[in-house]
């Protein structure tokens, strides 16, 4: 066994230790305090994943130190977020506080009689029932970091009440006013959960559709409501639509593939030109294209905001067009819409791509471009969809491109969830932390493939830069950049 170089976070003091390689972190700290006589402090209970106590903060990543492996230059810091007492020893009374806040148990009379737990009932909650107190999501939850939001496993214990039959509290009210709708459902806690639960979609969606559904809404949420029921699109018309502009096919000789062209909302009646590109793109690289005219809205904001009620209906729409169609699969240009259908389209019966998966898959020759680019990976591409390799590699395949990394590529932008729209401030609030990212880059563009991530952070940038002396940085879709190497 050979020996590797790990740092320890001592109070803010970098300490280097040299350890045996392929040993946990939890035994490399017992080896350092044992053979180095360092007395570094830090919590433990146990090895086997039952207990959450070890969490620490590990290359930048909150993780159980019981269950990683040292890597060498491996960076070991208390957990993100808390009041550090000392080493890698956490403050973690705020926490007992709040769930004691919360009461954390069962709400019913005396007088009532409790009702039978069915096998549905279990299902339910069961999901969200198997927290170990890491208190990694709440670590790095962007909303937590920069509003009053008390973070995600507070949801989920909510959740794991509201849906018990047993507890008669108010627990979807009592969400709502914990600021519920400042989690932008960016699932970067359930990356992060050691149990794997999926807080987003089995806590923090579903107790928005209870408070929905008790009346407890955000006003904005409302008139994207209303959008949709007079024009299936999320947003208000302000000029003729990409899909009135546009023929329904676009097809090429010697297709590699016959693809139908999911548009999503902000292509179809804002960024036009977007849909264009795309066209072009997909065409130049062997792709036919069906674009559907009677297509509508994804769902994805009323799903994501719990008015799940009329999302179902656009559902059904959608599956009725785009199950007919004789083509290959269909493809999408937002992230948004692809894990949307993806995930929420249980019934359907095509498969959707990502633009990116498309085009990495059926790769041609770019004219140069010389010039240098980030790239933002949205939330809903890279967790909601497992997808962040594909566009690495098509801009790496433009001749002369810089291509640059900033600090946290996959940092929430805060346009998700509903925030943009419902929470402007907490949105903007978390946009700050990213364009600051971008700017240590010294790009030229920032390049992502989610209209809803391109219009944040291109107005979160326009309001940074207001009284600074920053470069403008311009924001597009990936399909813009590609559309002038073609």
């Amino acid at each position: 066994m050979g020996l590797i170089t790990i740092t320890v976070n001592r109070n803010g003091i970098l300490e280097k230790y040299t350890v045996p390689d392929g040993i946990t972190v939890l035994e490399a700290l017992e080896y350092i305090n044992s053979n180095y006589k360092e007395g570094i402090l830090y919590r433990s209970s146990c090895r086997s994943g039952q207990c959450g106590s070890c969490a620490m903060t590990i290359n930048g990543e909150p993780r159980l130190a019981c269950k990683t492996k040292v890597e060498d230059g491996m960076i070991i810091s208390p957990l993100e977020g808390f009041n550090v007492v000392k080493d890698l020893i956490i403050d973690r009374s705020p926490y007992y506080r709040k769930m004691q806040d919360l009461r954390n148990y069962l709400q019913w009379h005396e007088d009532m009689n409790i009702p039978t737990i069915t096998s549905k009932d279990i299902k339910e909650f069961k999901g969200v029932r198997n927290c170990i107190d890491c208190l990694c999501c709440l670590s790095i939850c962007p909303a937590r970091k920069f509003s009053q939001y008390p973070g995600p496993t507070f949801m989920r214990q909510l959740a794991r009440f509201a849906f018990d039959p047993r507890d008669k509290g108010e627990r979807e009210k009592e969400a709502y006013f914990e600021n519920l709708h400042n989690c932008t459902t960016c699932a970067k806690c359930v990356e992060v959960c050691p149990k794997e639960i999926d807080i987003v979609h089995r806590a923090i969606e579903r107790l928005r559709e209870l408070a929905f559904k008790k009346g407890y809404y955000l006003r904005n949420h409302l008139t994207v409501r209303e959008n949709i029921l007079k024009g299936n699109r999320s947003v208000k018309k302000e000029k003729r639509s990409f899909l009135e502009e546009i023929k329904e096919e676009y097809i090429v000789d010697k297709e590699k593939m016959r693809l139908a062209f999911f548009t999503g909302c902000l292509v179809d009646y804002r960024l036009q030109h977007v849909g264009r590109s795309a066209i072009k793109v997909l065409n130049a690289h062997g792709i036919s294209l069906v674009i559907p005219k009677e297509q509508v809205c994804c769902g994805s904001p009323l799903f994501r905001t719990g008015q799940r009620d009329l999302a179902e209906k656009l559902k059904k729409k959608n599956l009725k067009v785009f199950n007919n169609l004789d083509v290959d699969g269909v493809v999408t240009v937002c992230a948004g819409c692809g894990s949307t259908l993806k995930r929420d389209y249980k019934e359907r019966e095509f498969q959707v791509m990502d633009i990116t998966q498309v085009l990495d898959k059926v790769p041609m020759e770019y004219k140069p471009l010389d010039v240098k680019v980030t790239y933002h990976d949205p939330c809903h591409l890279k967790r909601g969809q497992g997808i962040y390799l594909e566009p690495r590699r098509i801009l790496k395949r433009i001749p002369k491109l810089k291509f640059v990394e900033m600090e946290i590529p996959d940092q929430c932008c805060g346009a998700g969830g509903g925030v943009r729209s419902g929470k402007p401030k907490v949105s903007y609030a978390i946009g700050k932390r990213k364009v600051r990212m971008i700017y240590k880059t010294g790009a030229d563009y920032v390049i992502t493939v989610c209209p809803f991530c391109e219009y944040h952070i291109k107005d979160t940038l326009e309001k940074f830069r207001e009284g600074k002396n920053y470069l403008k940085v311009e924001v597009m879709n990936i399909v813009s950049l590609l559309d002038r190497v073609i």
